[in-house]
């Protein structure tokens, strides 16, 4: 629930003032000591400012998200919470229809919310986030053009709307109204433009909610290479940057490149990169390079953070499980027995529940020769040779490789075999999850072409349409779709050309 617990809070805002959106600029830039000493001395110098208070206690907020395995500052913050509601609460009796204040209330109740949902506590969540929505709505309608109201709304509309079914029991048991997931989303992407502080928490947002629940992976990437440029002090939208670069784009070489620039900062002393951020670039490198599937350098990566670092204690098994995945791969099942046995005990449920696997079970001989064969092809692809023969050989050692089937069907799209490509290609196509992420925008491109190559141009144009409107970050990709948009797919006079556009 971490897009959820983010998005019933962050930022409820409203404040002109220059001082308080420098603290907030240094916050998302990383430096969140600094931004809430700032704004806990605005806060003393107004000591019966509701706004000031909360100000100060979102920044707060993102202190203690900042420790996610850590409870000892939630107190504090319910402390610091309360404080800004008692501070609203005498206002609004002497004047109940101040709106700033109001504005405030609602904003720590939002903050409440997000605190019991991050510790997964759904209930007074619930409850929460109520009381926010009832005062926003008392904003909004005295401050209709007001974004920064509109985005508060709107991410209650979206992720009630969203929630998981347990979310889903509570708002029906509770009484909890409504969402509407498509008016909540266009209200928070009109809010991009024109909150008066919160562009910063709308990117956030928007990144979120398009990588996790609207599948746009590319409007994803967008905001948070965005979030990467304006805040290049913060290493958190840079491991964010290189995490979805390789989960959800399979842009691998962009997110090693991503975390070599990490590892730069770290060299280079800067404050904001302290030793723990290190070792998450390491892994976050290792596990791309570990992806493009060049593993000698992917193990020397992960070797080096294989015990891990006391501040983020699932650091070590991942970085262990992935080197016994390497190493098994490479014929050394011992060796990446003793890694798998490290990583059992983890402290994290899912880690412990892979690791556990691994020992138990071997990967399969055929998904083995099969990844090998696949790094030989990767690898001749890349020098712009044929590759045809490794994936071919790879798919028949392991049918349910989706690379390989792809790299078949291209195969036989150039060789005019279009029956043969047309049943891999749709079936890849229909597939809700194909590993790596480009399998999908290139089987798309491909089905396209066999429906140009069979006479059937409608067809060919809507897939050419998606391709075009979700390449994955692929800008040669979207280049062939608008070509094949303009005109029909011929196979070349002179036979098919290599195609280097491997990853």
């Amino acid at each position: 629930m971490t897009a959820l617990v983010l998005a019933l809070a962050v930022g409820l805002v409203v404040s002109g003032d220059d001082e308080g959106g420098q603290a907030l600029r240094l916050l998302y830039d990383g430096s969140t000591d600094t931004a809430l000493a700032r704004l806990g001395a605005a806060a003393a110098a107004r000591p019966e400012d509701p706004l000031a208070a909360y100000l100060e206690t979102l920044a707060f907020a993102w202190k203690v998200e900042e420790r996610p395995d850590s409870t000892a500052l939630d107190k504090d913050l319910h402390r610091r919470i309360d404080r800004v509601l008692a501070l609203a609460d005498a206002r609004l009796r002497r004047d109940p229809d101040d709106v700033r204040t109001l504005f405030a209330r609602g904003a720590a109740h939002g903050l409440r919310s997000r605190l019991h949902l991050f510790r997964r506590e759904g209930r007074p969540a619930a409850r929460a986030s109520v009381r926010m929505r009832e005062d926003l709505i008392r904003v909004h309608e005295r401050q209709p053009q007001n974004k920064d109201v509109l985005f508060g709304l709107g991410l209650y509309d979206y992720y009630v709307d969203v929630l998981p079914r347990l979310v889903k029991l509570i708002r029906f048991v509770s009484g909890m109204p409504g969402g509407d997931r498509e008016r909540g989303l266009a209200m928070i992407e009109e809010a991009k433009y024109g909150a008066d502080i919160h562009g910063t928490e709308v990117q956030v947002q928007l990144y979120d909610i398009y990588a996790h629940y609207e599948g746009r992976q590319d409007s994803a990437l967008a905001e948070i290479r965005d979030l990467h440029r304006r805040y290049p002090h913060s290493p958190l939208w840079a491991l964010r940057l290189a995490e979805h670069e390789r989960e959800r784009m399979g842009l691998y070489a962009e997110s090693a490149e991503a975390a070599r620039g990490i590892l730069r900062s770290c060299a280079a002393g800067h404050a904001n990169f302290a030793p723990v951020v290190e070792a998450m670039a390491r892994l976050a490198l290792g596990e791309a390079l570990a992806a493009d599937l060049r593993l000698v350098e992917a193990r020397e990566a992960l070797l080096a953070v294989e015990d891990g670092h006391p501040e983020a204690s699932w650091i070590g098994p991942r970085a262990r499980l992935l080197l016994g995945r390497l190493l098994e791969i490479e014929g050394d099942r011992v060796a990446a027995l003793v890694h798998y046995r490290a990583a059992a005990a983890a402290s994290d449920r899912g880690l412990r529940k892979d690791a556990r696997s691994a020992v138990e079970r071997a990967i399969p001989k055929h998904e083995v020769l099969a990844t090998r064969l696949l790094v030989e092809a990767r690898r001749l692809r890349e020098a712009g040779r044929d590759a045809a023969a490794p994936y071919r050989e790879a798919f028949d050692a392991w049918p349910g490789c989706d690379e390989a089937a792809l790299r078949v069907a291209e195969n036989d799209v150039a060789h005019g075999r279009l029956s043969e490509a047309r049943r891999l290609l749709e079936d890849l196509v229909a597939r809700d999850t194909v590993r790596p992420p480009w399998v999908r925008p290139w089987s798309r491109l491909l089905l396209a072409r066999v429906h140009d190559l069979s006479g059937e141009r409608a067809a060919a144009v809507v897939r050419y349409k998606e391709v075009w409107d979700a390449p994955l970050g692929r800008r040669e990709l979207r280049e062939e779709a608008a070509r094949g948009i303009e005109r029909a797919y011929a196979l070349p006079a002179a036979g098919p050309s290599a195609d280097k556009h491997s990853r």
